[in-house]
């Protein structure tokens, strides 16, 4: 239907036909923000309910007034799991989150009837991960839950820039079983982009289209895929483009400041990273202007803990990231460890400031370590995409404590072999061996998602 708009708009030979068009576009989409409300308050508002919530704990400033207002449903929560799950009935003389048990997918999966609540009224809902990183992950979540992420969804979106109603592309890998009809995707203003699909053809046609679509626009996707547009634009000389894109979000993977900058400066729009997962929804996500992450804190309590042990780690040190689930009372998800790591940051100069992450680095079984033991932030080696511009992908896999090998996948002749082994032996380790394997193609995982780099010492 956009599609037609669009073609009138070109074809029209007077500028008010252009007009109308640009505005029965601003129309619909005002209509669409208004159909969802509107069916969500016949449904008793739930949604509308769960967003006010969410944006009066955004305006709190003082971390301990956050947890007062978070201290109800927390309790709620640990109440509910010492009375309901077998798994922590041995928790019931608990005092705080602290006496509860770090679990993780392997220990929900092994216990998982212990843990999940009998489902006494039948309306439990199955939320399945892909496993692209490893085995399917199954939990089961209440409706009340549900409405919660999307709640977080279209309020961090609003973060972002986006506004309920408007066109959003969505670049992800659809299979077939995740795709939307047409129609459905018309009517949610959703346009579906598959990252299998870009190559510098689709591309150039794909930024045609969407320059002449005038409506406003918000996009989210892989990093992986902005990445692989980006580098299509630069093929092509592109300038910066005029598509009225209002807010970009990358999710799924970890954002590099390279393809960050290149996204904002081709589609003059903030592009912040969201970080994400299936099992539980939006854990924290940046805001523009600002590379910190901005902890959802009014669905989760997040902690950092030690990458050997269950300690508390100080701001700014690495360590795994905990998550409790403050709104799944079906399959309890209590100090989850995301199996991700990343570091708090807080205003020194303050003693109650709320925590955000400074960083968040990805799978612990995915960083690579330097030959001196200690982790390599992965951002590096994002780095060199960009300083070797005739390699179409790269991977870095780590074999022993001081073997790499990194897989370099180019259809020119590689001049810069040597400076690239030189500049990976500058970050990881001068007395690193690094073997360089040339290769057609870096396989994606399932999701579409693609490894920047791999760890087979430490698994």
């Amino acid at each position: 239907m956009v599609n037609i708009y669009i073609e009138i708009i070109e074809s029209g030979k007077r500028p008010i036909f252009k007009a109308l068009c640009i505005r029965l576009m601003e129309i619909l989409n005002t209509l669409r923000n208004f159909a969802y409300w509107s069916i969500d308050a016949l449904k008793g508002g739930e949604v509308k309910k769960d967003f006010q919530d969410i944006e009066k704990i955004f305006g709190y400033t003082s971390f301990t007034s956050l947890k007062e207002h978070q201290k109800p449903v927390l309790d709620n929560l640990l109440n509910a799991v010492v009375n309901n799950s077998t798994f922590y009935s041995g928790c019931k003389n608990y005092k705080s989150l602290s006496d509860f048990p770090i679990v993780n997918k392997s220990i929900i999966k092994d216990h998982f009837d212990d843990i999940t609540f009998e489902d006494q009224e039948s309306n439990y809902l199955p939320v399945k991960t892909s496993g692209s990183t490893g085995s399917p992950f199954s939990i089961f979540q209440t409706k009340r839950k549900k409405n919660r992420n999307t709640a977080d969804t279209l309020y961090f979106a609003k973060l972002a820039g986006y506004t309920l109603g408007e066109k959003l592309l969505y670049l992800r890998l659809w299979a077939a079983y995740y795709k939307k009809p047409k129609m459905i995707a018309w009517l949610q203003n959703t346009e579906q982009l598959d990252v299998s699909d870009l190559n510098n053809t689709y591309v150039k046609a794909m930024v045609d289209r969407l320059e002449k679509d005038k409506s406003p626009k918000g996009w989210i996707g892989y990093p992986s895929g902005f990445e692989s547009i980006c580098k299509s634009l630069d093929a092509l000389n592109a300038k910066p483009l005029d598509c009225n894109i209002k807010s970009i979000i990358a999710i799924a993977e970890g954002l590099s400041p390279e393809v960050k900058s290149k996204m904002e400066y081709y589609f003059k729009a903030p592009t912040v990273s969201r970080y994400s997962n299936v099992e539980n929804g939006i854990i924290a996500q940046q805001m523009p202007n600002d590379n910190a992450f901005r902890i959802n804190w009014a669905s989760y309590v997040v902690e950092i803990l030690d990458l050997e042990s269950d300690v508390p780690v100080p701001n700014g040190t690495i360590g795994r990231i905990i998550i409790t689930d403050l709104y799944n009372l079906a399959t309890p998800m209590i100090r989850y460890d995301t199996g991700d790591i990343g570091a708090f940051v807080n205003d020194e100069n303050s003693t109650d400031n709320i925590p955000k992450l400074e960083s968040i680095q990805g799978r612990k079984m995915d960083a690579l370590y330097k030959t001196n033991g200690d982790m390599l932030n992965p951002f590096t080696m994002h780095a060199y995409v960009y300083d070797f511009p005739e390699i179409k992908q790269l991977q870095f896999i780590q074999h022993k404590e001081k073997k790499y090998e990194i897989k370099v996948n180019t259809n020119v002749m590689f001049e810069g072999e040597s400076l690239l082994i030189e500049n990976f032996k500058n970050d990881i380790g001068t007395d690193a061996h690094v073997d360089i394997q040339y290769v057609d193609e870096i396989p994606s995982l399932k999701s579409g998602k693609r490894k920047i780099s791999v760890n087979l010492y430490k698994q």
